[in-house]
């Protein structure tokens, strides 16, 4: 069994591909990475707000003027998004980006205001000065994407962390949960199979976080919250919902959609869901 990797910086961050494979699949896993590593470059390319050229960029420029055509992949994330938006209750909108500026202006943040034509894949903002960041949702979107391509290269062994947002295949791997409070360090370790490990908290964004409803950044008992399951866009987009909503809220909201979750809270205690108690180890 030989193994390969690849590491990358794109989506603001430090991304990490592994495969192992048999002897006689090394070009096909090859290949696989080469195909994972072009696609998360493309997404990039797509979705990046510091990018003027991309899709998410023009989609921004027109808002209140006109609609966007984009890519397939593109709209099927915005779908996502506003779906997720939904069943969060507003606590996961990627129309949050007018709150980063000078004015934070809430009246500009509504999930609702992003309309999607599915005939021609097109996109519009109601509103002038509305703004999208898919910040919440681009990693954890891609990492699914990924395991879909290095499956259909018959890769059966891997591991993916795009950024923190981790996903494997194949056997079990410990993956770490990092301290909120000594981000250098380790505070639980969690038995993986396939399913996405995303993790965020106030620690990791400081206060780029926001609630929407409130139109400031989030302000509850959450440190730090780790979500886990099959959907890694649910998976991303609930991590940063259960920040907004706190630790209370967030576990509804986790058992909701079948996911699980891993809290520190900010005054230093520990939480996990029932699927997690027997798979969680505390550092």
């Amino acid at each position: 069994m030989g193994t390969m990797e690849k590491m990358f910086s794109v989506l603001g961050t430090v991304n990490h591909i592994a495969v192992s494979f048999d002897s006689n699949l090394r070009e096909e896993a090859r290949r696989a990475l080469d195909e994972a590593e072009d696609y998360v470059c493309h997404a990039d390319d797509l979705l990046s707000v510091f990018k003027p050229d991309s899709e998410v960029s023009v989609i921004n420029r027109n808002a209140g003027l006109c609609d966007t055509r984009v890519c397939a992949d593109t709209f099927e994330l915005l779908r996502r998004s506003v779906e997720l938006g939904s069943m969060t209750g507003g606590a996961f909108d990627i129309t949050t980006m007018p709150l980063t500026q000078p004015g934070r202006v809430k009246a500009r943040v509504d999930y609702r205001d992003i309309v999607l034509h599915p005939e021609d894949m097109s996109v519009r903002l109601r509103h002038k000065r509305q703004a999208i960041h898919l910040g919440g949702i681009a990693k954890g979107y891609a990492v699914d994407r990924v395991v879909s391509i290095l499956k259909r290269h018959s890769v059966t062994c891997a591991c993916i962390n795009l950024g923190g947002t981790v996903r494997n295949i194949g056997p079990s791997r410990r993956v770490g949960i990092r301290n909120p409070f000594d981000p250098g360090k380790i505070i639980a370790v969690l038995g993986s199979t396939e399913e996405a490990v995303v993790t965020s908290g106030l620690y990791e964004r400081g206060s780029h976080i926001y609630d929407p409803a409130a139109g400031k950044p989030a302000q509850t008992d959450v440190a730090s919250v780790t979500a886990v399951g099959i959907d890694g866009a649910a998976a991303d987009a609930v991590a940063t919902a259960c920040v907004v909503l706190g630790i209370e809220r967030g576990i509804e909201l986790l058992d909701s959609l079948g996911l699980d979750g891993f809290f520190v809270r900010t005054n230093g205690e520990i939480l996990a869901t029932q699927g997690l108690t027997s798979r969680v180890q505390i550092i």
